[in-house]
């Protein structure tokens, strides 16, 4: 026989034309994505990463590493994902890669800017959404300071903030709480310094604790309903800044006080508020942070207004009145705010009698 029978004919093109024998089914196997993951973490820290929106106007500057912060610890959280439009500046589709504004050209004193995908200093893969303050689920308004100014902040229009410049806020629903302070994000804006990691994440389900005021009839100031009144905003800022809090507004329906049991929800720029205007019979919305828990404006505790601390320093002991320094602190702002001047005394007085305390809020964002 010729050696030309024994080789294949790769010139007939018939090979494909050949059936290939089914596979057993003693040897089928559930299909691999039948068996992905599911279960993802434990639902109190989510395993999200998120990275705060890059253009937030800041709050307070941090005097040991004289960076900026953002957002405050405790502040309600909502998120923009890549179907959010606005405002300027969000996060894109990888596909796209859209453009961040991160540092002052050296040499043509342009500002300079990186991709969100290619760069290094750009969006990790794993970051999907990014944390801005949440609002209530109606659209409003945050706006840059003067404090922006001197931060060199920088606007997702790649400009830099000017007091007085509205940042649009989308309409948003809460994800979680900060529970850190959130720098802003300056990565690239230096070569030789990178402080601060691209991202974190929130917390859902937790017993937490935040400073609450009781106002007067009449006295709105420290509840932002609104942030297009520039007077208003003006007041509340400079305790909304440092801190996050419980507000509690008879003159807005909340008529019946600050009781256990009650829904809270966010104001519009993440502050904590009674939900339904203080209603016991209201529903779980998608709005929905947490339930009041405990109120407490029994201090101080455990004989801390017997401990001498040096006069000035405002370190727990008498130079607070016994009370916690952060609650101290708190109503010293919210008191200096509506015009007051506090003094120690003024302000033990005003906790005893009830204006200002500790709410305790069981957390149920998710």
């Amino acid at each position: 026989m010729a050696l030309d029978n024994y080789q294949l004919n790769l010139q007939a093109q018939n090979t494909h034309k050949v059936p290939i024998r089914n596979r057993p089914d003693k040897y089928a196997e559930t299909p691999l994505a039948k068996r992905a993951r599911f279960e993802v973490s434990e639902g109190q820290r989510p395993a999200e990463y998120f990275a705060p929106f890059k253009y937030l106007p800041v709050t307070e500057k941090d005097v040991t590493t004289e960076d900026y912060v953002i957002i405050p610890k405790g502040r309600i959280l909502g998120s923009l994902s890549a179907y959010d439009l606005t405002p300027a500046g969000g996060i894109k589709d990888i596909p796209e890669s859209g453009t961040l504004y991160g540092f002052t050209n050296q040499v043509t004193s342009a500002i300079g800017t990186y991709s969100q995908t290619e760069s290094y200093f750009g969006y990790d893969d794993y970051i999907t959404n990014l944390v801005v303050p949440a609002n209530g689920g109606t659209a409003t308004n945050l706006f840059y300071t003067a404090l922006d100014v001197t931060a060199g902040s920088i606007t997702g229009s790649g400009t830099y903030a000017v007091a007085g410049d509205a940042l649009p806020m989308p309409a948003n629903a809460p994800i979680g709480v900060a529970f850190h302070d959130w720098y802003q994000d300056i990565r690239g804006k230096n070569l030789n310094y990178r402080m601060w990691p691209d991202g974190g994440h929130v917390l859902t389900d937790w017993y937490v604790e935040v400073p609450y005021a009781i106002e007067a009839s009449g006295v709105q100031t420290l509840r932002a309903e609104s942030t297009d009144d520039a007077a208003a905003r003006a007041l509340f800022a400079g305790v909304s800044n440092q801190y996050a809090y419980l507000t509690v507004k008879p003159t807005y329906g909340d008529s019946l006080g600050l009781k256990p049991g009650q829904f809270v929800d966010s104001d519009a720029i993440g502050n904590y508020k009674l939900q339904s205007a203080g209603s016991l019979t209201a529903n779980k919305t998608a709005q929905t942070v947490g339930k009041v828990i405990g109120i407490d404006n029994r201090f101080p505790k455990s004989a801390l207004d017997e401990v001498q601390t040096y006069p000035g320093s405002r370190m727990p002991g008498t130079q607070t009145a016994g009370l916690p320094s952060f609650l101290f602190e708190f109503v010293v702002a919210a008191e200096t705010a509506i015009g007051n001047t506090p003094t120690i005394e003024s302000v033990l007085n005003a906790v005893q009698t009830g204006t200002y305390g500790v709410a305790r809020i069981q957390l149920m964002v998710s």
